[in-house]
């Protein structure tokens, strides 16, 4: 079963809510995936036997994205278009990334040779990034830019995978090396993906780009902790050197240059979110009563998640200050478990070769 980078420990802890508009029974949770800019966001149904239902909220009404004759869907971002990305089932139960959009419904996209694909990122362009299977049975990063998907490698490895791309169609990841690592990677149309330096021998993963190029993400270091780092095209810079003795991720960055993420200390339970901007990091307990940042939009909101009654629900923080993300009535209350990923993502059920695809990135941020 493939995972991303976060693991949704709360993903059914959320006890039974009332029936609403969006169809939702007592036994039924929400997870918030992703929103855009113009406060659209993109929710997965769960049942209490784990089915999942992807559904666009748009102006109060709910759009169900669907599937390919299977029984489930899930998603994983949206831009500020309205197009959504992700992953539906077929009849034969296999998955494929799809486009979405409530006005021209669900749209496949192929595979790279093998049965399965699923969409992670989605630019303002409506280009998609993620990972697909291959003739021998890896799975590879891709692009696909509506005319077709273009398998983006490795370093010489099995596996890899894109998280992130920005407006002029750079994509950043992670590609697994021959000896087993798996190595932060930005791709470039006409230039080709280059490894990102000075980020250590050891596992790293690039989360993160914005429209001038520059790269959030994090590193394995020696001693087995994680640190957020950015590249900008010439210099790394490790942010977690700034966290003690704690793991840092970074998730998102937005066009002026401010990196939002998450750290952990041994002594806390739960992972706490950071803002990193004009040199410094700031990191809270509750920061704007944000425990999980997701992005950061280039008008300082952060979308996250916060820690309510050890469930995670979904928020976001303008000028300090957090508000529910999209509330409903209180009549009409869903309890929102939010999957923040680094990157991004529960991505989708996979085959059993999946289970190594992330497993490093799982590792950090689990917090069951």
């Amino acid at each position: 079963m493939m995972r991303a980078l976060l693991l949704c420990a709360a993903l059914l802890a959320a006890g039974p809510v009332a029936a609403g508009p969006f169809g939702g029974s007592i036994s039924e949770s929400v997870v918030a995936k992703d929103m855009n800019g113009k406060g659209e966001s993109v929710f997965e149904s769960v049942t209490d036997i784990g089915y999942r239902t992807a559904f666009l909220r748009s102006g109060g009404l709910r759009y169900d994205i669907g599937t390919f004759g299977g029984r489930e869907s899930i998603a994983a971002a949206i831009n500020d278009a309205g197009w959504v990305t992700g992953s539906a089932q077929t009849a034969s139960n296999q998955w494929r990334a799809y486009r979405f959009h409530k006005n021209s419904g669900l749209r496949q996209l192929d595979t790279l040779g093998g049965q399965s694909s699923t969409g992670t990122a989605i630019n303002e362009h409506g280009h998609v990034v993620g990972h697909a299977d291959t003739y021998g049975g890896n799975y590879h990063a891709f692009f696909d830019n509506g005319d077709g998907m273009l398998d983006l490698g490795t370093f010489g490895g099995k596996n890899s995978y894109a998280l992130g791309i920005n407006k002029h169609g750079a994509v950043v990841g992670a590609a697994d090396r021959a000896n087993g690592f798996r190595l932060a990677f930005v791709y470039k149309p006409g230039i080709g993906k280059i490894e990102i330096p000075d980020v250590g021998e050891r596992h790293s993963i690039a989360t993160g780009i914005n429209d001038h190029g520059v790269v959030v993400g994090t590193m394995q270091m020696k001693n087995h902790t994680w640190h957020a780092f950015s590249y900008d095209g010439v210099r790394t810079v490790d942010l977690g050197a700034m966290t003690g003795n704690g793991s840092s991720m970074a998730t998102a960055i937005n066009n002026r240059g401010d990196i939002v993420g998450n750290v952990r200390y041994p002594d806390k339970d739960n992972p706490l979110t950071f803002i990193y901007s004009n040199g410094k990091m700031q990191v809270r307990d509750t920061y704007g009563k944000l425990d999980l940042a997701r992005r950061i939009t280039d008008d300082g909101q952060v979308i996250g998640a916060n820690m309510i009654r050890h469930q995670m629900q979904a928020a976001r923080v303008a000028r300090d200050k957090a508000r529910s993300l999209d509330p409903l009535s209180l009549a009409d209350q869903l309890t929102y478990a939010f999957y923040a990923v680094l990157a991004t993502f529960v991505l989708y059920k996979l085959r059993q070769h999946f289970r190594d695809g992330i497993r490093f990135g799982v590792k950090f941020l689990s917090f069951a």
